[in-house]
């Protein structure tokens, strides 16, 4: 049994551990925090990569993550001694891989809430810088993503709107949660 408003409605024990859990504001301000944050880094994610495949299909010297990608994926199933699918299955383990990584990534703007924008356009700037250095070192094609200083610039754009996106997204989801608290 719990109250409802006036009435006493007639629960399991299951029913009334939850509806105490989420009626203690904490709990439910934490969740509502952690699903801006990963709700953040999932739309930042589809639409970084909507950008690239546009900008891959519509401008020349377009950055080519998504062949970086492939590789990167082939030589570590390679060195795992793992078999390399073929090259469409290789493809869309590569975007799978790709928004579920770039989500992840994204969804950091989160622990900055106040300055979440701020916090993305960070992060989209070191993934951007990282995107254009690390292939080299990391013995992965170079041309990928430095195939031209238009290549770079695209790459570096496409990293920072994403983390701009992620943090717009966050902060405008952390006004309509602090809105519906008052």
């Amino acid at each position: 049994m719990r109250k409802q408003g006036n009435k006493t409605v007639s629960c399991s024990y299951n029913e009334y551990l939850w509806a105490c859990f989420l009626s203690d504001n904490s709990i439910k301000s934490s969740i509502m925090k952690t699903i801006a944050s990963m709700t953040s880094g999932l739309v930042s994610s589809v639409a970084l990569t909507v950008l690239h495949q546009t900008l891959k299909n519509n401008v020349s010297h377009a950055p080519r993550m998504d062949k970086l990608g492939m590789e990167a994926l082939e030589s570590t199933l390679d060195h795992a001694g793992i078999a390399v699918p073929k090259k469409k299955a290789l493809y869309y383990s590569t975007m799978v891989g790709d928004i579920a990584g770039n989500a992840g990534y994204y969804s950091l703007v989160g622990m900055n809430p106040k300055h979440s924008i701020a916090t993305g356009a960070a992060l989209g700037l070191m993934a951007g810088i990282g995107a254009i250095t690390l292939p080299g070192k990391l013995g992965l094609s170079k041309q990928y993503s430095n195939e031209s200083g238009k290549t770079q610039l695209l790459t570096l754009g496409l990293y920072l709107a994403a983390g701009l996106l992620a943090g717009t997204v966050h902060k405008l989801m952390e006004r309509k949660r602090i809105k519906r608290s008052v």
